[in-house]
């Protein structure tokens, strides 16, 4: 009944000055920072330490990564698209969405598993290409990943 009023936590259609892996990261750390309060640095460790555990690639077009604070409570999620895909990792892939995930210190690996099986579930169901600039119908797919 109140989702209208849950705060859009996604961006589109970013174009990256340096095109790559690392800019992207980066870039995720400052916007999870930003859409949820919480220190850059540490997002910018947990979130480099989750690349550096391997890709985690959805529908072979998005990437998903994880950062734990502890000032959560719940599980949240974060989503970007980017105008031009991003070549991902040893073997490349092509990604234009990529997804993170904002876990309380505490949760399980169990958990993340679970998260990133909805994600995966819903990318599946979802088609990508009509909404990959659409902010409205990004922030409704984001926000399924966590209800």
């Amino acid at each position: 009944m109140f989702k209208i009023f849950r705060k859009n936590h996604t961006t589109a259609n970013i174009e990256l000055e340096d095109n790559n892996q690392l800019s992207a990261l980066k870039l995720a750390a400052k916007k999870t920072a930003e859409e949820f309060g919480v220190d850059e640095q540490n997002i910018q460790s947990s979130i480099f330490a989750s690349a550096a555990q391997g890709n985690t690639i959805i529908e072979n077009r998005a990437v998903f990564m994880f950062a734990t604070s502890d000032k959560k409570s719940r599980v949240h999620t974060m989503m970007m698209t980017f105008k031009d895909p991003i070549a991902w990792g040893n073997d490349k892939t092509p990604i234009d969405y990529l997804i993170v995930g904002m876990f309380p210190d505490d949760t399980s690996q169990d958990t993340v598993n679970n998260v990133i099986e909805k994600i995966s579930d819903k990318l599946k169901s979802a088609n990508l290409d009509d909404i990959k600039f659409n902010d409205g119908q990004l922030n409704k797919l984001n926000q399924s990943f966590t209800d």
